[in-house]
């Protein structure tokens, strides 16, 4: 049995896909009881846990071998892997494979990096078997974008250079390898893309997949951070996304990793192909 936490979210979603075409059985774990029913009726054991009750959590590893941990970025993540991470030792799994951030570790001065370093550090000294998967930044947070592309076509920049996008399902196929997988205990796994992309590069793609000008805009620091809270994030969290998209400009975003070719035998996705999966999207 596998605990899936995160279940309904962008990596948990395609993973829980993932596990059920292996033939894996798993438990998948989701913060709102309305999507439950559908976990079931994938031909899941649906648990209902939220991330402050551990004892909840505990309830949804029992009977588990081994956990598919991640969260979103949130003032609490800490916590809340935490609680995680106890429930699942508890409850008597053996093997966590976690989700945290590219270049996370003790060395990282980045907010997000030493929050995720922290729970990294706190996995590995838990006495259970740990993988880790660092992915950078998602192609899926493109989609974000869907609205003001189609109403004004416009793709708004708040990186400033070039980024190794990865694609979610990429993520959630190497966490599927090392779930299922020998010879992963132990190993932390940097995901990115196979090519770097700058916000120029982005519209084109937009541009050649839907057939209508999309242009780039650049979105300043304080305009992207004010849009983040006006949509509900925390200001700590708003400014942690902003800190580590300046990292965009100085080149430290671009670099590739063949992490998912290895472990997978096959080519990453690329943005190509997603622009063009999801063309829908942008063109209203």
């Amino acid at each position: 049995m596998i605990t899936v936490f995160g279940a309904t979210g962008t990596t948990g979603a395609p993973l829980v896909e993932a596990l059920l075409t292996r033939g894996a059985r798993l438990r998948a774990v989701t913060g709102q009881p309305a999507k439950a029913a559908a976990l079931v009726a994938k031909g899941c054991d649906a648990a209902v846990a939220d991330f402050g009750d551990r004892d909840a959590l505990e309830r949804a590893c029992q009977g588990a071998e081994k956990a598919y941990l991640v969260t979103p970025p949130h003032q609490d993540m800490r916590r809340w892997k935490a609680n995680a991470i106890v429930a699942a030792k508890a409850a008597g799994v053996r093997h966590v494979v976690m989700s945290t951030g590219l270049g996370a570790s003790p060395r990282a001065r980045l907010t997000f990096g030493m929050w995720h370093s922290e729970s990294q550090e706190l996995l590995k000294d838990s006495g259970m078997d740990w993988t880790l998967v660092q992915p950078t930044y998602f192609m899926q947070n493109l989609l974000w974008q869907a609205e003001n592309i189609v109403s004004d076509g416009v793709y708004y920049d708040d990186l400033g250079g070039p980024v190794a996008w990865v694609d979610a399902r990429d993520i959630a196929d190497v966490a599927v390898e090392a779930l299922l997988g020998a010879g992963h205990a132990g190993k932390a796994y940097g995901l990115t893309g196979a090519e770097a992309l700058t916000g120029e590069e982005i519209a084109s793609l937009i541009s050649e997949a839907t057939g209508r000008a999309v242009t780039c805009a650049s979105l300043p620091p304080n305009q992207a951070k004010a849009h983040m809270i006006a949509n509900g994030m925390h200001p700590d969290v708003a400014a942690a996304m902003v800190e580590l998209a300046s990292l965009a400009a100085k080149g430290y975003l671009a670099g590739i990793e063949t992490t998912v070719s290895e472990v997978l035998g096959r080519p990453a996705r690329r943005f190509r192909d997603f622009v063009a999966e999801n063309r829908h999207a942008y063109v209203g």
